[in-house]
């Protein structure tokens, strides 16, 4: 079985060496096997799993949800639990769409109201962001 020493494996995964010893303390990584000389040695499935980890914080999902994900992937556990973690990041993801639509409008709007000439005074973008801030 082929391994890699963490350079070869931040090379591999596009994830930098601190950020694998981060994942290890919290424990979203297994604790890699050591060579003689203490140096860490990490499997092929390595890359698989930090490719896990980065894609699931790009779609938002805390520490926790993605350590309770791999938990139920490595104990190869209920599809339930899964679907109970995804649903409740969908809401996440939903409230954050309904904010940022209503941000867009109010922003789109106070665009349009600026003239973007003359002194700050009554600026509609500021007050806009001073009302709804």
């Amino acid at each position: 079985m082929k391994t890699f020493n963490i350079g070869e494996l931040s090379e591999k995964s596009g994830v930098a060496s601190h950020a694998i010893r981060f994942y290890e303390r919290e424990n979203l990584m297994p604790e890699p096997a050591r060579t003689q000389s203490n140096y860490r040695r990490y499997p092929e499935d390595a890359i698989d799993r930090l490719q896990f980890i980065i894609h699931a914080k790009q779609w938002g999902f805390t520490l926790d949800e993605i350590r309770e994900l791999l938990m139920l992937q490595d104990a190869n556990g209920d599809r339930a639990d899964a679907k109970r973690i995804a649903r409740k990041q969908l809401e996440k993801i939903r409230h954050q769409i309904q904010s940022l639509s209503r941000i867009e409008a109010v922003l789109s709007d106070s665009l349009e109201a600026c003239s973007g000439e003359g002194p700050m005074d009554d600026c509609p973008i500021v007050e806009a962001i001073a009302q709804r801030g």
